[in-house]
């Protein structure tokens, strides 16, 4: 098969150096490429160079059919694993179950084998769930060495599900993408002359110009007719036409199930014609391995055969492989073989087989901890369900199924799809046995979807169904309202249904309620600023999340754990906390949680606090969902503005403003804010301060207004730019509780400061001060925000005795932090003050960080003062104006205008402002305002 490995000169080292290296590392890639563009012999080819060299060698591969057939592609010796004393194990929650799962796959890979273990699943696209997710984990916590992961990705039309997971594994660091490529016209003569030597070149010219270089294409073309279709599916096609009938149907079989069909198999769909087995053998579209069994010797092939049958056709393959699977089915058996039984009978669309074999499968799938194929199949039993099938007592109601397959795709991260299942099954009518629950497993559904409407309508039916003496459900109910509320200002409503609950779940003695309403009675205290009480309820709701080991709680609790760690200005343990329960998540939880996002976010926004900006850009990946906006971006724009990345941290905001909403007043505080400073950097200081006004509106007079300090002094320090006396009174009157907390002396102090600059008389008393509590706090950054203005106030009173000295000392202060951290933009704003004022900063520390500016005009008879006064002058300042900025006296402006005008040659000041724009002066930099 050498024939095909032309053009492969790149990509086959590629594999073979990462083999070779897994003494040293692991590794994980995707071969990735159109149908027939030599995936499958790529690989193979590579690793059959392998053999006597001691590496292990794991093989799986998957097929159209097996979607609902759990770590079908991982192949029999990775998965037989799973049925060793899983049944007797006990875990303390589904998901922990789950964990075990992937623990126990990812061992049998984690051998002890010197030259290491390969793991091969080719034709990913049609994977089962349980199988990527297993296979996303991997990639994403490889072995430091010995083990490598290969997977194939045919490049067509896919789920868009499967497309976002394939785009979230690419996006994993380290991962090889390697994408194939069709071959040239000259790589297509090499090919087929390796084929037939004899070919000529208008035979060459003639396949190349039908398949454009696609390498199985050409070998299908060479050695038939060449003037069959030029596409690989109609050339096929061809191919299966001459065939009989049944020899079609035993091609199209060998994709019917999630593994190699065995001869039986194919007997069983030929109806016992062994002649129509032999046929499709011998026809070279059927490959018979003894060993490994039959399969079509390309997948499209299989795909064709099948989309060739005809619907009664079709529905007779799958009845007569369904009853002979069926009939092999023992006392022990597996849940992948009940769900080939199902899956066969559901396509033959025998209802009453198909309900029985897919309740049985769902059972199954559950006990084996594949929870996305268990809720399938429970979905598929519920769809199917008729009155008449309780008549069998072990038969549940309809709703009952569809809550149950809800609850466990729900489980498994698809909760688009559990929420459209049960949309379509709840009714109007309350009378249904199930409804209770069906409703509240809908209602939490609705609430992901940010549909707070629906989900309290779904919980108001439930609560009217809940038995008055049943505290358990009542707790349940309570506890789901709290989180509902919880996110949008209803504190005491909130409140109220978490205490709620917690009294009806410690009379029920159901333990993870009461875990659940410590931590929302925690995330409470903390907004009502009763940290030390916080801090005990969060504790305490920590602990019985270990120990019910469900992620949701878990996260969710170490979520309020930061954020009160934060309001206790205790960032290096808010960002400890943070790691620690990621880690404990990942043995959770195959994917990331939603809510690990939330930690993520305030992990980021301590580190940025704390001035350690560097470990926050190093976080970009973690917590991120596999599309859209992360919620740590806005944390990250912050840091990017800071360093001057304006860019950067646009893009980023782009992304946030689908948490800009009035019904989320933290969420629309924290967008305002950050907006609003990225308008500051774009000279847009009353865009800004309207922004800032508006989420102070919604968050006044809430607990949300307890923690807009940082929302306060960015609407302040806008109000000041945009010379809005009432925009800044207006401020004070909307958040007056904002200035509390650990925060509040440096916040009075930033308050008082900014108060003095909009009455024009800048207090340095007020900075120093702020300066001093911001340092205090360990919060660098606004540290040197406060000595820059400290600085310019100074100057202000450069005549009073030891001012300049003092000045000068603020500013080398603050350029030191500003370098430090990387902040460019308040780096260039410290020396521009520092050469405004004629004050020498050692600036050899911080070169790397500065933003160079336009060179000046070496033909321009103006010394550097002169040219900051005429761009002054082109702004249409007064001699006053120009003076109060430059720390000059009016007569001093005045006499430099003068000089101004007699250099330039010209007689007013508009023809000096003409010449300033020649020179390139409009655009100078101006002091900090």
């Amino acid at each position: 098969m050498a024939d095909l490995m032309v053009g492969r000169g790149d990509e086959a080292p590629v594999l073979r150096r990462l083999i070779a290296d897994l003494a040293e590392r692991s590794a994980a890639v995707v071969v990735r490429g159109e149908a027939g563009i030599g995936k499958t012999l790529l690989v193979r080819t590579v690793l059959d160079e392998q053999s006597g060299s001691g590496v292990r060698i794991f093989r799986g591969a998957c097929a159209p059919m097996s979607g609902a057939t759990a770590y079908s592609g991982l192949g029999a010796a990775v998965t037989a694993a799973l049925s060793q004393s899983a049944a007797s194990s006990q875990f303390p929650s589904a998901a922990a179950a789950r964990a075990w799962s992937v623990q126990t796959l990812a061992g049998v890979l984690d051998g002890d084998v010197a030259q290491g273990t390969v793991l091969l699943v080719e034709d990913v696209h049609w994977a089962d769930w349980s199988t990527l997710d297993f296979l996303a984990h991997l990639t994403r916590n490889l072995p430091e060495r010995r083990l490598l992961v290969l997977l194939t990705w045919r490049d067509e039309t896919v789920e868009p599900d499967r497309l976002t997971w394939l785009g979230e594994v690419l996006r994993t660091p380290g991962l090889v993408d390697l994408p194939l490529r069709r071959l040239t016209e000259q790589e297509t003569l090499q090919q087929l002359r390796a084929l037939q030597p004899d070919c000529t070149a208008e035979t060459v010219a003639t396949v190349y110009g039908r398949s454009i270089g696609n390498p199985y294409l050409n070998v299908e073309l060479v050695r038939g007719d060449l003037t069959v279709p030029a596409s690989l599916r109609q050339l096929l096609l061809a191919r299966l036409q001459a065939l009989s009938p049944t020899a079609r149907a035993v091609v199209a079989a060998t994709g019917s199930l999630a593994r190699a069909l065995d001869d039986d198999d194919l007997l069983a769909v030929a109806d016992s014609a062994a002649d129509a087995v032999r046929e499709a053998c011998d026809s070279g579209l059927v490959i018979r391995d003894s060993e490994v069994g039959c399969a079509a010797r390309h997948p499209v092939i299989a795909e064709v055969a099948y989309d060739q049958l005809l619907s009664s056709e079709r529905r007779d393959l799958h009845a007569r492989l369904a009853k002979h699977l069926a009939d092999r089915i023992g006392s022990e058996t597996t849940a992948s073989e009940l769900a080939e039984v199902a899956e066969q009978y559901h396509r033959a669309s025998e209802r009453d087989a198909a309900f029985s074999w897919a309740l049985m499968a769902a059972r199954a799938a559950e006990k084996e901890y594949a929870f996305a194929e268990a809720g399938h199949w429970f979905a598929v039993a519920s769809s199917l369900w008729r009155p008449s099938d309780l008549a069998d007592d072990r038969v549940p109601q309809r709703l009952v199924l569809a809550e149950r397959a809800a609850s466990l795709l729900g489980g498994a991260g698809r909760h688009a799809e559990a929420l459209a299942l049960l949309e379509a099954a709840v009714h109007e009518s309350d009378a249904e046995v199930g409804t209770l629950e069906a409703l509240l497993m809908r209602g939490r559904l609705r609430a992901l979807g940010d549909d707070l409407a629906g989900a309290m309508a779904d919980l108001e039916r439930a609560r009217r169904l809940v038995p008055v003496e049943d505290d358990r459900l009542l707790g349940q109910v309570a506890i789901s309202h709290g989180t509902m509320l919880n996110g949008y200002a209803h504190t005491a409503e909130t409140a109220e249904a978490a205490q709620a609950a917690l009294e009806h779940a410690t009379r029920a003695g159901d333990t993870r309620t009461i875990g659940q309403a410590r931590a929302m009675l925690g995330a409470v205290a903390a907004n009502e600023g009763r940290l030390d009480e916080a801090f005990a309820e969060v504790l305490a709701a920590l602990k019985i999340a270990r120990d019910v080991a469900e992620p949701e709680d878990l996260a969710m609790a170490a979520m309020i754990l930061t954020y009160v760690h934060g309001l206790r200005n205790d960032s290096a343990q808010a960002v400890a906390v943070a790691d620690t329960i990621q880690a404990e998540l990942r043995h959770l939880m195959v994917n990331e949680h939603w809510i690990e996002g939330l930690l993520e976010s305030n992990a980021v926004y301590n580190l940025y606090l704390a001035g350690r900006w560097d470990e926050a850009l190093n976080r970009e990946d973690k917590g991120r969902p596999p599309s859209g906006p992360a919620f740590k971006d806005s944390q990250l724009a912050l840091i990017h503005l800071a360093r001057g990345n304006l860019q950067k941290a646009v893009e980023l905001m782009r992304g946030q403003e689908v948490f800009a909403v009035d019904d989320q007043p933290q969420d629309k505080s924290d967008y305002a804010q950050i907006t609003a400073q990225l308008r500051l950097v774009q000279h847009r200081p009353r865009e800004a301060l309207a922004l800032v006004l508006d989420a102070a509106e919604l968050s006044h007079d809430t607990e949300d207004e307890l923690v807009s300090g940082s929302l306060l002094c960015v609407g302040l320090e806008a109000a000041v730019a945009a010379q809005s006396p009432d925009g800044f009174d207006r401020l004070l009157t909307l958040l007056p509780r904002a200035v509390s907390g650990v925060e509040a002396a440096a916040l009075a102090a930033s308050v008082d400061g900014e108060r003095s600059r909009i009455r024009g008389t800048p207090d340095p008393a007020a900075w120093l001060t702020a300066a001093q509590e911001w340092a205090a706090l360990g919060r660098p950054y606004w540290e040197a925000q406060a000595r820059l203005r400290a600085a310019e106030a100074l100057l202000a009173q450069r005549r009073q005795p030891g001012a300049r000295g003092r000045a000068t000392g603020e500013l080398e202060t603050a350029r030191r932090i500003a370098g430090q951290l990387g902040a460019a933009p308040l780096l260039s704003r410290i020396q521009a003050l520092a050469k405004i004022a004629r004050i020498h900063l050692d600036d050899s520390a911080t070169e790397h960080h500065e933003h160079r500016g336009a060179t000046a005009d070496p033909q321009s008879p103006l010394t550097e003062r002169e040219r900051q006064v005429l761009a002054l002058v082109a702004a249409g300042r007064t001699n006053r104006e120009i003076g109060a900025t430059l720390y000059m006296s009016p007569k001093t402006a005045s006499v430099h205008v003068t000089h101004i005008l007699e250099k330039l040659g010209v007689q007013s000041r508009v023809q000096a402002a003409a010449e300033a724009v020649r020179l390139g002066l409009t655009g100078h930099p101006e002091p900090p305002t």
